[in-house]
């Protein structure tokens, strides 16, 4: 009996010490994961957009994936944490095929930095990590993300990629209208836009533009949705080229400039997009088949702006009075009030306030605005003036205002501190306008109100700080209170009179005087 007990007991211990044996050298290696990849949405594999949105993940059957390597070139790896993305493939053709890979990563690394990953003949390269001293390597103490196994066969996916061509819709106003150019302006004009492009805004490389003639085009920056175009005078031919600013800003023009603006004729604007493919948009113009746009050349150096809308004697006056002072042939008007449309006067308020209409006022020395129905086009006023005075203009206002409006811009452009609680309901006929004493030793004359029907209503009186060097009293109201109605700039660049100067020519008739006073002693035009 023992010797039986023995042998078993031999023969259990040899049994157990082989079952250890076995199971020590059959500890099964670490396994890579396996990684999974599809198009979202789910969808034909054909004509993708640059952009397009893949979703992936891994499974490990022993550990815990920390994240994956993508690429889709092949050759450069990025480690990402994530899952999926929408991803902007370059574009380098019409027709481009990536074949987009993804490796998922397990969390079995080694502990230690490794500047090197290389897998089934892929190099991964070396491990990601927080750069903290900004040398562009590896430093000890520095996190990094410890890689472990990688999956030796990426999932991948074949993209077969069409380029799809850019758009241009020029800006619109408020009410979904195109803001055109005027039928009719000076040799200045902004136009805006919005430029897509589905495979993204920053493969559209090029903005071509034209005037005419599309073989006279040139290119600007694609990330350009605004310019200006102005040519300044004096002009050596009826064809010439403009300065391009990009942008709102008007300061250094476009390092090339932009042919063929025809002068006093109708001209069009060309314009279309081509991206980083050569893929073009369609071709744009402004304006469009039905309208015309007709760029008149300035005739001198003085500028009236008819900013009336009462259909009154105010323009045909006007032109008198500045041929009777020998100013004919010297100036243009620009009409923003009326829709009149024709060559010989430009019409119309520019949807660019900022910077069209101050270019335009800047291709002149002299401006004179007037209104008289108490809507003068204030915004417009208070964008433009000081830039205008800042740029050396000088400019001479006649105008009144509402019953009610917002008097917080006024100072914006006019040397005053305010303006009076009230306004003088009506000034009767022959009301005198009289100079004040400082204006009359500057050469000023008494003006009187005239005798007619149609009513000078709704006057206000302005506050001129008597200590002040911003600004000299020219005229008072002869009614109580001898409310300040006319002023000038210490600097003599602009004269402002709150009263319409062709109803100031009653009595002695001295609005000629006045308008020779301002024109030839203030502003020095030469005569």
């Amino acid at each position: 009996m023992r010797k039986i007990l023995l042998l078993l007991s031999i023969v259990g211990a040899i049994a157990f010490y082989s079952c250890t044996d076995n199971l020590v050298n059959s500890l099964i290696a670490n396994k890579a994961p396996t990684t999974h990849l599809f198009l979202y949405p789910d969808s034909t594999i054909s004509n993708q957009q640059s952009k397009v949105k893949l979703h992936w993940w891994a499974d490990d059957p022993d550990g815990l994936v920390i994240g994956y390597y993508i690429t889709w070139d092949g050759t450069h790896w990025t480690f990402t944490t994530s899952n999926d993305s929408t991803i902007a493939f370059p574009i380098s053709g019409s027709d481009t095929v990536y074949n987009f890979k993804v490796a998922g990563v397990d969390n079995h690394g080694n502990g230690v930095y490794d500047k090197d990953h290389t897998v089934n003949g892929i190099d991964f390269g070396p491990e990601p990590f927080t750069d903290s001293d900004h040398n562009g390597v590896w430093s000890s103490g520095e996190s990094f993300i410890d890689i472990g196994n990688i999956d030796p066969n990426p999932a991948s996916i074949k993209l077969p990629l069409s380029n799809t061509a850019p758009q241009i819709v020029f800006l619109q106003d408020k009410t979904g209208q195109t803001i055109e150019f005027p039928d009719t302006t000076f040799t200045v004009a902004s136009l805006g836009w919005n430029a897509s492009d589905l495979d993204g805004d920053e493969t559209i490389q090029n903005i071509y533009i034209a005037l005419n003639d599309t073989s006279q085009k040139i290119a600007i920056p694609g990330s350009t949705r605004f310019i200006t175009i102005k040519a300044v005078p004096p002009f050596n031919s009826d064809v010439v080229s403009c300065d391009v600013y990009l942008g709102a800003s008007i300061k250094e023009p476009y390092a090339v400039k932009l042919p063929n603006l025809k002068l006093n004729a109708k001209n069009t604007l060309y314009m279309y997009a081509v991206d980083i493919a050569n893929a073009k948009s369609s071709l744009m113009q402004m304006p469009d088949q039905s309208k015309t746009w007709y760029v008149k050349k300035p005739k001198g150096d003085i500028l009236v702006i008819d900013d009336h809308g009462t259909a009154d004697n105010a323009a045909s006056y006007y032109s008198q009075m500045l041929d009777g002072i020998n100013l004919a042939g010297r100036y243009d008007v620009l009409d923003i009030k009326s829709t009149k449309a024709g060559a010989s006067s430009p019409t119309l308020l520019p949807k660019y306030i900022s910077p069209m209409l101050t270019e335009t006022m800047k291709l002149f020395k002299y401006v004179f605005w007037y209104s008289g129905d108490n809507n003068p086009t204030l915004d417009a006023a208070q964008t433009v003036t000081k830039a205008y005075t800042d740029a050396g203009g000088k400019i001479l206002f006649s105008m009144t205002f509402a019953r009610s409006f917002d008097q917080s811009g006024l100072t914006d452009f006019l040397p005053i501190d305010g303006m009076s609680s009230g306004y003088i309901s009506i000034v009767l006929p022959n009301t005198a306008v009289n100079a004040t004493a400082k204006a009359s030793a500057l050469g000023y004359n008494n003006l009187t109100r005239d005798n007619g029907s149609s009513p000078v209503a709704v006057i206000w009186s302005f506050n001129i700080n008597s200590s002040s060097l911003t600004a000299t009293s020219l005229y008072t109201l002869a009614t109580t209170g001898s409310p300040v109605v006319g002023f000038k700039s210490a600097s003599g660049n602009l004269v402002f009179m709150g009263l319409p100067l062709n109803r100031l020519d009653g009595g002695s008739a001295n609005v000629k005087s006045f308008f020779q006073k301002v024109f030839f002693g203030e502003f020095g035009v030469t005569q």
